[in-house]
């Protein structure tokens, strides 16, 4: 179940950014990707105004001097850029440029008329790799999945992520899980049979085998001879791995 935080704009900037992602998917809904842009683009300016708040609250607002009021304007994604920036939080130059060309696709939207393009999903996965790696300056890397459904995150994983930095992510959580001080027992680490990645902890979340790539509770169990750990249902009856069953065939 995903997590919520006691930040109410980035709470609000989960929400759209899973709106989004539902939208960017939906190939039946008339006009799916114009409210994909309109919702992405929503969560990128939450993020951005998020990373504020966290700073100071009253850096949100337009005009600071002013007593804020329940209606106070807040600021766009070029005043919290530049605030950001002067507060040591820089948006490299690819990705003010991606986050415009984002933002040009909205205005063209909100205030002229949405007329599909060949590049909208290209748009889009610029954008939200842009936010991922721009939300990670503050909040540690892979916890933006924590507050995700897991299914969006699977989805957002698999078609708009690096998978690179994904699997960056992943590894670095189970290096924290298997740096013990001396003495203690190492959790195993096992390859995941899913994707293919040594990310598999046995007991690494809440007690349950986990792999922290594919984000999903996988079985496994160890075979009676070699102690190697293969999926449940792979050992359910024999208790040994295919290798020590050849070989065991082979003997005799």
């Amino acid at each position: 179940m995903k997590k919520r935080t006691e930040y109410p704009i980035f709470n609000n900037g989960v929400d759209s950014l899973e709106h989004g992602i539902r939208m960017y998917r939906d190939e039946k809904y008339p006009n799916a990707h114009k409210y994909a842009i309109l919702a992405v683009y929503q969560a990128v300016e939450l993020f951005l105004k998020d990373a504020l708040y966290r700073i100071n609250p009253v850096l949100i607002y337009s005009d600071i001097d002013k007593k804020v009021q329940a209606d106070s304007h807040t600021v766009g994604f070029k005043v919290a850029a530049g605030r950001l920036e002067n507060l040591g939080f820089v948006l490299e130059e690819n990705a003010r440029r991606g986050i415009e060309l984002l933002r040009k696709r909205r205005n063209d939207i909100e205030h002229r008329e949405y007329i599909p393009a060949d590049d909208d999903k290209q748009c889009m996965a610029g954008a939200i790799n842009i936010l991922y790696g721009f939300v990670t300056q503050y909040i540690k890397p892979g916890d933006l999945s924590e507050y995700m459904d897991d299914e969006l995150w699977a989805e957002l994983k698999e078609y708009i992520l690096d998978y690179e930095t994904l699997l960056e992510d992943a590894e670095k959580k189970v290096d924290e899980l298997t740096t013990c001080p001396p003495g203690d027992e190492v959790p195993t680490v096992s390859e995941c049979p899913h994707c293919g990645n040594e990310t598999l902890v046995i007991g690494g979340k809440d007690g349950v085998d986990y792999c922290f790539f594919c984000r999903r509770a996988v079985p496994m169990t160890p075979c009676s001879l070699c102690g190697e750990y293969y999926p449940e249902k792979m050992l359910e009856e024999v208790f040994k791995c295919p290798t020590c069953l050849a070989a065991l065939a082979n003997r005799d």
